[in-house]
């Protein structure tokens, strides 16, 4: 009893001590006095005032913000210290000294060549970097509207090659840096964000990204050894700063329509096809009028009902399937709220994010709820602490597609207003797709909750230089997948549901040590690292089918009939864990700005590989020829970089538990003489094997300049990349226990050209423009695969040809009349596609042509010859307007729709000009009531179209109120804003009548099922 009150007076004393110390720390202040401070704040380059400046004392909250003259006033101490700054000028720091008029000049940062750009664990001077690194700012992200902030690297980046996957809402995108590497391993980039591995996809909120840093080549991406392969995407999110408490408030709404339209057969054109399909049965009525063969000899009861409606007007038009599947429009809409600020001993950041698109199809959303918090304290001069947390919930809901195939004939609905199970069914038995758009029919529902946080803390001894930070990081992530189909009677059809749950928990351990100091001419940056990455992985799956609770949908599976319930583990690993140590070490030295050389090493090893180990090397130089003495006389040239680097990375290939022998989870049974000798076994599924990571060398030449005081600015980038060991499945001989065994065996190489090329064109007062120019091409072919073949047809894998290509039959148009007698040989007729003979294959003995899967070709790629983007950013008297161009140039395009080609007219399909006697065109084959769509294996040929575009990606105009008169309300920015996104295409494809070409999948297939949006938006920033 007498230790607790020993120590409870103990408490109260030291409560008492510090009360009095922080009285005695305040008190000096208050004794001291303030003082009214006056000043000015211009631009260095012209002298106009700069509105808007902020003016803060150093450690403190307390500022002011410049009106429209760039004057201020303030109060604060005689000993205070200000610091002045403004976007897109560099900051100054003032001491007041007992002045009371402070006139501050700001110099504008064109060049930005000493901005701090984030590269792998740590931070380094623009002018400092010896490898290939770009980067985006908060105006260029934040600019995009969009659920996925990647799409702010599209056209912005050399070297980045996007495209959106499809039309659905909340859809990701498909990206590629520097192309593609690897046969069965992911492509896609790795994403760090506030230096910790977030994954390979990013849903964070664009406004809450401050900066977005893309390491390309191996000199920059080595330091991330076996994942740095396909290019590193570093996000930085915002963070609190030394200030007043600023809030900042935005929304917009998008009204959205699909981008293109299909030119879809009416019911003439449909009327038309159908009695071509008479005529070609009948060739006697090729030259009658369409008027000798009636309706009713060529279409169903049901698609004549329709046409007598038409005729005697009672319906005022034939049906359009397509746009009763769509609603008239969908929207997208945003809202932000943030709360930043902080002293000079804490600061701290708080966002609210609530994003929602709801497509144009029914029944297909997506929305987003996010908080990020960030806090920051410096608790002593040399210790920090911190925590980054960002939650996200998703609610994603996919509708169901678009059916191209109803004839406009038939209706939906009868005379009741009740939905018609088969509109056509003497045509064919098609479901009326209608059906499937009723949400209490259809559900297919993704819930998905994230948690990533980040805790640190970080030692600073100024004095030496050095600077320990240790990071743990946990990153879950919770997936609930549900699909639900109801009962129908009419279709036979008993309800079925399917719950799918992938759980997935993550913790990061990151302790760096950096050595950053500066002798002289001398500068010297060493960082070492360790690193230990942990995941876990459960997957559970259940499947129900009649429900007694179907209601329920997926939450009473267990009340389906038991023959059909299925209630197991996903996949052949349901349960992964995977742990990775690594040890990481850079040196950086650089001398004057002249001659720069960094050395990254990176060791890896990893729980799912037989060889644990592997190393991951790489150096880099850069020879600052701007600062050289015999640079210093001229001013045309204000910068000259050369850098060249080469480097070892890997490929993250590897999945848990793939080096192991495996049976199957089924017994077969296996007879040893007579029936009663039979035994039950397990079969081998996967043999064991001693994969190792897909390795590339990389080697990158670049080349920084700068003219007229960096008004124009840029780097050119040439590089070349060695890929080895790649995963490929090799066959095994029929007597092996399975067909095929992983080894690491192909090889690739990719090379390619970077520019990029800024300009400030305009700098004056009142009105300001600048334009920056991006372009990239890129090169990529397999070199080497298994047992040195050069095809693998199965695959689509060809030495000497790009990792995606389109292998198919090569049309060299439709059989024309006079060719009766060749198509004949080659067992074709007038009016059916002509297919190229590879062969030249007439043999002597008889004749006889022939065409098969020997004679196919390499059609074409994916991939794009080149891309580029522009943007040009306006700014005049507070107006802006922004345009953003982006080309993709040379790829081709799977086109679905003529895939879809039918040409007994059984299905719908777009118009098109088919071959007639007639009408001898080389376009589209002749329609033949023998010919169903699954039974035409030619009609591939018909697909690949030349899918170069070029598109008007955005235009912005907004106009910011002058400050002097929102000032008055306790706005400092009030910025309303107009943007069209994805409004104008111009292409060959495009113009043929189709939706958006950018909006294909990742093997260049065309998705008309979910057509790419185009938007309208009004939006609104605002900040207090």
């Amino acid at each position: 009893m007498l230790t607790m009150k020993k120590n409870l007076i103990i408490f109260k004393t030291g409560v008492c001590i510090r009360i009095f110390t922080l009285l005695l720390l305040f008190l000096p202040t208050a004794l001291f006095g303030q003082g009214k401070i006056t000043g000015t704040v211009t631009d260095a380059s012209d002298g106009s005032p700069l509105p808007g400046a902020n003016v803060v004392i150093k450690g403190t909250s307390v500022g002011a913000v410049t009106d429209m003259n760039g004057t201020f006033t303030l109060e604060a101490p005689a000993d205070a210290v200000l610091v002045i700054s403004f976007v897109g000028f560099l900051s100054e720091t003032i001491e007041v000294a007992g002045q009371t008029n402070i006139n501050v000049t700001l110099t504008p940062d064109l060049a930005r060549l000493d901005e701090v750009v984030v590269i792998g664990y740590g931070t380094m001077k623009k002018s400092d970097l010896t490898g290939a690194v770009s980067s985006i700012k908060e105006e260029d992200i934040k600019s995009i509207k969009s659920s996925n902030a990647v799409e702010a690297l599209q056209g912005k980046i050399a070297g980045v090659d996007m495209t959106r996957s499809d039309g659905r809402a909340g859809s990701g995108y498909n990206i590629l840096i520097r192309g593609a590497r690897s046969f069965s391993a992911k492509n896609d980039p790795i994403y760090i964000v506030d230096g910790i591995d977030y994954g390979s996809t990013i849903n964070i909120n664009p406004s809450d990204i401050v900066s977005i840093e893309v390491l390309k080549d191996a000199s920059s991406t080595a330091i991330y050894g076996s994942r740095g392969a396909n290019g590193i995407v570093m996000v930085t999110t915002k963070k609190g700063s030394q200030g007043k408490m600023v809030v900042n408030f935005g929304t917009y709404y998008g009204y959205t329509t699909p981008l293109g339209k299909l030119p879809m057969g009416d019911a003439d054109y449909y009327l038309r096809m159908s009695r071509d399909l008479y005529r070609t049965n009948h060739t006697a009525y090729w030259d009658s009028a369409d008027a000798s063969i009636p309706a009713s000899a060529v279409l169903t009861p049901e698609e004549l009902e329709g046409y007598t409606r038409l005729s005697e007007g009672a319906d005022p038009e034939d049906y359009d399937w397509v746009k009763q599947q769509m609603k008239n429009h969908g929207n997208q809409a945003d809202f932000y709220l943030s709360i930043t600020g902080g002293t000079e001993k804490s600061n701290y950041t708080v966002s609210l994010n609530h994003f929602l698109e709801d497509n144009f199809i029914p029944n297909d959303n997506y929305k987003r709820y996010s908080i990020k918090s960030n806090v920051d304290s410096k608790v002593y001069k040399w210790l920090e602490i911190g925590n980054s947390t960002f939650l996200s919930y998703t609610d994603i809901n996919r509708g169901r597609g678009i059916n191209y195939d109803m004839n406009p004939f038939v209706k939906p609905y009868d005379d009741d207003d009740n939905l018609i199970i088969e509109p056509d069914p003497s045509r064919v038995p098609f479901t009326n797709p209608l059906i499937d758009q009723d949400p209490d029919f259809r559900s297919d529902e993704t819930l998905r909750t994230g948690i990533f946080s980040s805790f640190y803390g970080q030692v600073n001894i100024a004095p030496v230089g050095l600077t320990f930070r240790t990071n743990f990081n946990v990153n879950l992530d919770f997936q609930r997948h549900g699909t639900y189909t109801g009962t129908s009677e009419e279709l036979e059809r008993l309800s079925e549901a399917s719950l799918t749950e992938i759980n997935t928990y993550k913790w990061t351990w990151t302790n760096v040590l950096t050595f950053d100091k500066t002798f002289s001419d001398h500068h010297i940056m060493a960082t070492a690292a360790t690193e230990t990455r942990y995941r876990l992985t459960e997957r559970y799956y259940q499947y129900g089918k009649d429900m007694v609770l179907a209601d329920f949908k997926w939450f009473a599976i267990r009340t389906g009939d038991p023959n059909f319930l299925d209630i197991t583990d996903l996949s052949e690993f349901p349960y992964t864990k995977e742990t990775m140590v690594s040890f990481i070490g850079r040196l950086h030295y650089g001398y004057a700005g002249r001659y720069l050389v960094t050395l990254t090493g990176r060791h890896d090893g990893a729980s799912q590989l037989v060889e644990k180990w592997d190393f991951f090397p790489a150096v880099s130089f850069a020879w600052g020829i701007s600062n050289e003495n015999f640079m210093k006389n001229q001013n045309v040239l204000s910068n000259l970089k050369y850098r060249m680097g080469v480097g070892k990375t890997g490929n993250y290939s590897v999945e848990p538990y793939q080096s192991l022998g495996v049976t199957t989870d089924y017994m077969m049974y296996y007879q040893f003489g007579v029936a009663e000798n039979t035994v039950s076994g397990y079969r081998t599924g996967q043999l064991a094997t001693i994969p190792k990571w897909e390795s590339s060398i990389a080697a990158n030449w670049g080349l920084d300049f700068g003219f007229l005081a960096n008004r124009i600015s840029g780097s050119f980038e040439y590089y070349y990349v060695w890929t080895k060991d790649i995963l490929q499945q090799v066959i095994l001989p029929p007597t092996s226990a399975v067909t095929t065994v992983l080894e690491n065996i192909g090889k690739t190489e990719s090379s390619g050209i970077e520019i990029t090329l800024n300009s400030v064109n305009i700098n004056k007062p009142n009105f300001k423009w600048s334009t920056s120019l991006t372009f990239s091409r890129s090169v990529e072919e397999i070199t080497y695969l298994a047992g040195g073949i050069n095809q693998d047809v199965a695959n689509k894998w060809f030495v000497g040809e790009p990792l995606a290509v389109f292998y198919d039959w090569k049309m060299e148009g439709i059989w024309q009349t006079e060719e009766a007698t060749t198509a004949y040989k080659y067992g074709d007729a007038p009016g059916e596609i002509k297919r190229r003979d590879r062969q030249a294959g007439d043999t002597a003995m008889t004749g006889w042509f022939s065409i098969n899967d020997s004679d196919r070709y390499v059609l074409g790629t994916p991939r794009p010859k080149w891309t580029a983007g522009l943007n040009s950013t306006m700014n005049f008297y507070g107006v802006d307007l922004s345009i953003f161009v982006y080309a993709r140039v040379g790829q081709m395009v799977m086109d679905v729709v003529d895939g879809r080609w039918s040409p007994d007219g059984r299905e719908n399909s777009i118009e098109r000009d088919y071959w007639t006697p007639n009408n001898p065109n080389n376009d589209y084959p002749k329609v033949d009531p023998g010919q169903t769509r699954s039974g035409w294996s030619e009609a591939t040929v018909l697909q690949y179209k030349d899918g170069t575009f070029v598109k008007i990606k955005d235009i912005t105009l907004g106009y910011t109120f002058p400050v002097k008169w929102t000032s008055y309300i306790g706005i400092s920015n009030l910025r309303p804003y107009l943007s069209l996104k994805n409004y104008f295409v111009f292409g060959k494809y495009f113009a043929q009548g189709r939706y958006d070409p950018e909006a294909v999948n990742s093997r260049g297939e065309s998705n008309v099922g979910f057509p790419a949006p185009k938007m309208i938006i009004v939006g609104l920033n605002v900040t207090f």
